[in-house]
């Protein structure tokens, strides 16, 4: 019963930091994709949400940004936090979203 429990809360706090991931991913691509938008800006950002929102959730937090002509893709990988000991899921979220053109 006991370890019942545990798988079920350790799916809640890779669920949290698969959220929060994803939101931070998200987010840094919407403020890369911008006209005028830059990579540093996006990480930045993603920095700022890690920070504030995202908390101890995520665990090792990284984020990788690259932005072309036509596209930006945001991958944020990190650890959910540990309730099982010794097992530290793995967290890796990849956004792709269009840069903005204007007309």
């Amino acid at each position: 019963m006991l370890l019942a429990l545990m798988i079920g809360v350790q799916a809640v706090t890779w669920g949290l930091a698969a959220l929060g991931a994803r939101y931070t991913a998200n987010h840094a691509a919407q403020q890369t994709r911008v006209h005028g938008g830059t990579v540093a800006a996006g990480e930045a950002d993603a920095n700022a949400i890690l920070a504030s929102a995202v908390g101890n959730a995520l665990n090792d937090p990284s984020v990788d940004i690259d932005r072309s002509a036509t596209e930006v893709t945001v991958t944020v990988h990190g650890r959910a936090t540990s309730i099982i000991p010794g097992f530290r899921p793995p967290v890796t979220v990849t956004v792709h979203a269009p840069v903005e053109r204007l007309n």
